[in-house]
Order: C-alpha cells, then sequence, then structure tokens
C-alpha cells in the first residue's frame, strides 16, 4: 500500500564509455513496504564475469526475501555478496565497489564500499552525501588536498576497503536513517561520473527538469561533451521523490509514547530539583541573612563597628538576592550607621574633633532610625569630645597667661586641665598639662627669686653708700644718718622677712631723714625700695586675696601699721622742731608697732599660705596615688 500511495520515479544511465565493456550494473526493485536501488563497478577486468552484475543481483536476491532497513540486516546483505564475489566457482579475483539505498517510502538508509557513490539533492543543494574509502579521501579529510581536486588525483582508486577484498578486513558504511521530503532527488554513481563532473554540474543537471530520464540525460550529455580520448564505464541512477508516504493511521507506539514521556518526564525531574535546590539555597540564603545580623548586633553591642559593617554589608546582599526589601533597607542603614561611626572615631582618634562632632550628631540621627543601636557609644564620644574641647580651651588660655606673664593663672589653669585629661584617661594630655604646670611654677618661682635678689643688692648698695656718708659727715650728722640707716636697716630686715607692709613707713621715716640732711640720692634710692615694696606687698596682697576671709585679718594690720607710719612720721616731724633724740625714741617707738602690726600680718599671711602648701600637698598625693592606680 505504501508504494501505491507514495511517489517515487526512477531512471538511470549506463554506458561503457571509450572501453570495449560495460562492467558497472544498477538495478532497483519496488515493493508494497521498501524499495531497494543498486549500483556497483567492478575493479577487475575479468571478461568472463561481471562483478558488479553478481553483487546487484545477490543483494537484491537477499532484500527480495527478507526486506528491511535495519543496519544489521543490509549489511548481511553486502556480505553475502562479499562472500559471493570470493567463493566464485572459477578461482577468478573479482572485485567491485558499491552503492546501496533502501527506504520504506518515509525514510531512507544508504551503505557504501569502496568509491562507488550516493547523493541526495534537497532544494538544489546536495543534502547528505556518501564518502569514499580511498586514500585520497583521507587526504581530503586532512586537508591535504582540496576537494575540488580529489575527482582526478592519482590516489583516488587506491582502495581500502571493497567487496572481493582478501587481504584486510572489509569495511561497511552505513548511515541513519535519513527522512525523505517530497522534491527529493536520490542519486547512485559510479566514477566514470564523478571523474567527469563535480557537485556544481549535478545541481546545474536537476534543475529545470521534470523527469529523472531528462536529469539522467543532461549529465551523459555532459560528460560525453568533454571528448575525452579516454571515458571510463560510467553509471547514473536518478530517483526523484515526487510524494512521501503519509500513514493515514499513525498509531502511538511506545517507542512514541516513550519518546514524550521520557522528556515530560525529565523536565518535570529537572523542574522539581530546581525548585527544591532553589528552596535549599534561599532557606540557607535566608538563615545566614539572619546570622549575619545577628554577628552584627552582636558586634555592636561590644562597639566593634569594623565587622559589624562587614556583617551588615553581606546581610544587605542577601536580602537584595531574596528581594526581602525591608531586610535589606534595614541592613543597609544599620550598615550607613556604623560606617559613619567608624567615621568619626576615626576622626576622633586623628584630633579632629570638629569633624568628628559633625559625624557624631548624624550618626546619632541615623541611630534614632535604627532602634538606638551604638546611641550609647555615640553619647559617650560627644561629652568626651566636649571634654576634650574645654581641655584645649584650658590650654590655649594657660598659654595665653603665660604670653602676658601670668605664671599664677597659667599654673591654675594647667592644673584645671590636667584633671580634665585625667578623667579622659588621656595619658597624653595629663602629661603635658602636668609639665606646663609646673614650668609655669618653676618660672614664677625663679621671677620671685630674681626679684628678691636685686632687692637685697640695692638694699646692701644703700648701706655702702650710706656707711661712706657717715665716715665724711659730723657727729651730728652722723647722729642722723645713723638713725636713718637704722631705719633703713630695719626696713630691709622687715623686707628680707617679706613684711614688705611694715618696711614701707621705715623706708619713708630714712627717706626724709635723707632729704632733711641733703642726701638726694640715698632718698631717690629708698623710693625705689619703697615702690618696690609696694609693688611686692600688692603682689602679696593680689595672693592673699583669694582667700577673702582671711585677708580682712591681714588688711586691718596693714591699716594699723600704716597708722603707725604716719605716727611716726608725725614723731619726726616733730624731732625736728624740737628734741631730735625725743622724737627718735617715739619713731622707734612707733617702729616697733608698726613691726608688731606686720608680724601679725605676716602670720596671717604665712597661716594662710600653710594652708594653701598643705591643701597642694593634699592634691598631689590624691593625683600620685590616682596615677599608680591608672
Amino acid at each position: 500500500m505504501r508504494r501505491e500511495n507514495a511517489g517515487f520515479r526512477t531512471a538511470f544511465v549506463s554506458e561503457e564509455g571509450t572501453k570495449l565493456l560495460n562492467r558497472d550494473y544498477f538495478a532497483y526493485v519496488e515493493m508494497d513496504d521498501y524499495a531497494c536501488y543498486v549500483a556497483a563497478d567492478s575493479l577487475d577486468d575479468e571478461k568472463d564475469e561481471n562483478s558488479a552484475q553478481i553483487v546487484v543481483e545477490c543483494i537484491l536476491r537477499e532484500f527480495t526475501e527478507h526486506p528491511a532497513m535495519h543496519s544489521f540486516s543490509l549489511k548481511k546483505m553486502v556480505r553475502k555478496a562479499h562472500r559471493e564475489l570470493i567463493g566464485n566457482k572459477q578461482g577468478l579475483r573479482l572485485r567491485a565497489s558499491v552503492a546501496v539505498v533502501v527506504t520504506n517510502y518515509v525514510k531512507c538508509r544508504y551503505l557504501t564500499v569502496g568509491n562507488t557513490r550516493f547523493a541526495l539533492l534537497r532544494n538544489d543543494r546536495i543534502l547528505y552525501e556518501s564518502k569514499d574509502q580511498s586514500l585520497t579521501e583521507n587526504l581530503v579529510e586532512r586537508e591535504t588536498i582540496p576537494r575540488d581536486k580529489a575527482a582526478l588525483h592519482e590516489e583516488r582508486n587506491n582502495l581500502y576497503s571493497y567487496l572481493g577484498q582478501v587481504n584486510g578486513r572489509m569495511q561497511i558504511q552505513v548511515s541513519r536513517k535519513r527522512k525523505l521530503a517530497n522534491g527529493d532527488i536520490l542519486l547512485l554513481y559510479t566514477r566514470g561520473i564523478w571523474e567527469n563532473c563535480d557537485y556544481v554540474d549535478l545541481k546545474d543537471a536537476a534543475k529545470e527538469v521534470s523527469t529523472p530520464q531528462e536529469m539522467a540525460d543532461n549529465l551523459e550529455e555532459l560528460i560525453l561533451c568533454g571528448q575525452k580520448e579516454e571515458l571510463d564505464n560510467y553509471t547514473l541512477a536518478v530517483t526523484f521523490v515526487d510524494k512521501v508516504y503519509l500513514n493515514p493511521k499513525k498509531r502511538w507506539t511506545l517507542k512514541k509514547v516513550l519518546a514524550v514521556v521520557i522528556p515530560v518526564m525529565i523536565v518535570l525531574l529537572i523542574l522539581g530539583i530546581t525548585l527544591f535546590v532553589r528552596f535549599r539555597i534561599r532557606s540557607g540564603q535566608k538563615r545566614d541573612m539572619l546570622q549575619h545580623m545577628d554577628n552584627a548586633a552582636q558586634y555592636t553591642t561590644y562597639d566593634n563597628y569594623a565587622p559589624a559593617a562587614e556583617e551588615y554589608k553581606q546581610a544587605g546582599e542577601l536580602a537584595k538576592k531574596l528581594k526581602d526589601k525591608e531586610r535589606q533597607e534595614e541592613a543597609e542603614n544599620r550598615r550607613l550607621l556604623v560606617e559613619q561611626i567608624l567615621l568619626a572615631d576615626q576622626a576622633m582618634e586623628d584630633g579632629d574633633y570638629n569633624k568628628a562632632l559633625e559625624l557624631y550628631e548624624k550618626a546619632l540621627e541615623l541611630s534614632g532610625q535604627c532602634g538606638g543601636t551604638g546611641s550609647e557609644h555615640i553619647r559617650e564620644q560627644l561629652d568626651k569630645i566636649g571634654k576634650y574641647q574645654e581641655l584645649y580651651e584650658l590650654l590655649e588660655s594657660a598659654e595665653n597667661k603665660e604670653t602676658y606673664g601670668d605664671y599664677a593663672g597659667a599654673a591654675e589653669l594647667y592644673k584645671k586641665a590636667k584633671g580634665i585629661a585625667s578623667g579622659l584617661y588621656d595619658q597624653d594630655a595629663r602629661k603635658e598639662a602636668l609639665d606646663k604646670q609646673r614650668a609655669a611654677e618653676e618660672t614664677l618661682e625663679k621671677l620671685r627669686q630674681e626679684q628678691m635678689a636685686e632687692l637685697e643688692e640695692k638694699i646692701r648698695k644703700s648701706i655702702e653708700d650710706e656707711k661712706v656718708a657717715q665716715e665724711l659727715a659730723d657727729q651730728e650728722l652722723m647722729n642722723d644718718k645713723k638713725n636713718a640707716l637704722e631705719l633703713e636697716s630695719k626696713g630691709n630686715e622687715l623686707m628680707n622677712q617679706e613684711d614688705y607692709v611694715s618696711a614701707i613707713p621705715y623706708f619713708e621715716t630714712a627717706m626724709s631723714m635723707y632729704g632733711n640732711l641733703g642726701m638726694e640720692e640715698r632718698a631717690a634710692v629708698l623710693a625705689e625700695q619703697i615702690e618696690a615694696c609696694r609693688k611686692l606687698a600688692e603682689e602679696a596682697k593680689r595672693k592673699a586675696a583669694e582667700e577673702a576671709e582671711k585677708q580682712s585679718e591681714a588688711d586691718k594690720a596693714a591699716e594699723d601699721a600704716k597708722a603707725a607710719a604716719d605716727e611716726a612720721r608725725q614723731a619726726m616731724q616733730d624731732m625736728k622742731d624740737a628734741e631730735k633724740d625725743k622724737a627718735l625714741e617715739e619713731a622707734k617707738k612707733a617702729a616697733e608697732e608698726a613691726k608688731k602690726a606686720a608680724e601679725e600680718a605676716k602670720k596671717a599671711a604665712g597661716e594662710n599660705k600653710e594652708e594653701e602648701d598643705k591643701n597642694e600637698e593634699d592634691k598631689k598625693e590624691e593625683e600620685t596615688e590616682k596615677e599608680k592606680a591608672e
């Protein structure tokens, strides 16, 4: 039934060429379900037997008895023809090459041995073709020679496999089943054809032809037009596939069912495995994301923000993969927060407190958006920045006071700065403040000692000048000078005792006496001493002013000393008018009273100083104990 419902037309041409005999052979058989087309080329020169005919007839006979398209069955037919050539009764060495095409009117399969060829043309191009079993074909495959030169290559007939082969094993080339289409052209041709026309000629011969015989005649005409002196036997079989058989009752065979079910099952299995793996991956990613968030929270608890930033970053990346926008936003906000804290910490470590303050304020704002994460650390750092700013302001103010010579005020500010640095546990800043405090105190003490030495030198010089004057003056002047010197000496003694307030009346009385004696130079010296005492007294008064309540007693004593000095001046004036000796006694009494008043003031000031020294020693002991504790 297939043959009747399919359209296959076959025609062929087979001639001897310039040879005496045509030793090519072609035949075919078309049955209800199968068709077989065989072309063979004799490779021997035996005149009594046609090897090609023997092969073709044997194959068609076997095929007619057992029609099939299995490669095993087809190979079996070819091997039967091979054995028939070898076992001929006349003992001749028969050899042939063959090309076979078998079809079930839907698909075809071809097999070749030797250099007889098969080709399938579709839409003006060669879709399938066989390969020769020759040395030339091997050279073409290795690209040693081009394919267009193979037809005339000297080794084109040097075959390594053919029917009737005694030495070596015959190799049969079998193709897969090829599906046919309407309009296909099947070609079987021997070497007399392919040696004299190429693939382009084959395709040109198939154009604008309506019958297979017309195509065969076109190719024969093309070969004969070449008018070669020597032309081998040539055979060309052309089969037009006008219509491929269509099965009206195409049943679902097990093979087709499996062909559909198996791919579906494979797809479902792959899909299931993919979904399962994706679920496991997403579950793992979600677990890792939560673990990263927990790790970051632990790091922030201990103010370890560098690894916390990395953990938040990884958590954000996993949240992005999981398309969890809420988690991603949370992780991103927290990462920005800890990175802001890290930047602020770095700025503070570099000493850029203004920048650190700005960064911490921004971090505190972000912390409010993240549930207060790191807020305690931020506030501690902000408080520390405030203390550092206060510390450096104190140091700057103290340095300014040192510039203007106020070493006492500078020392006090350095002391406060040292306390703040101790509270910040900043050993460098504390050491700097302590060193500057000690330097200011040492400078202050040095200035004080220099002033005292200068004053003592002036007093010594004045005494020496007075002694020279006494030796040259008369006795009366000697007595006056003696009295003035005693007053001056007493003033110097009080001055050495740092009782400057009490020393001033003695110096003023002595200066007045020197003025009366015409000793203006000595009087000028005493005027300088008086001015120095006043300055030193003012300095002592300023220091005593720090303790306002206790200073009142010293001020009262100074007033008494001043009153006594006024009385001494009045007594000296009276002494000039009356008896100098009597006035001198009164002046001495007044001086003694002034001395007592000055001693009381000095005692009061000494008590204040002792109390200050005691407080300073207590503070130093506390600082020493704190340093040991650190």
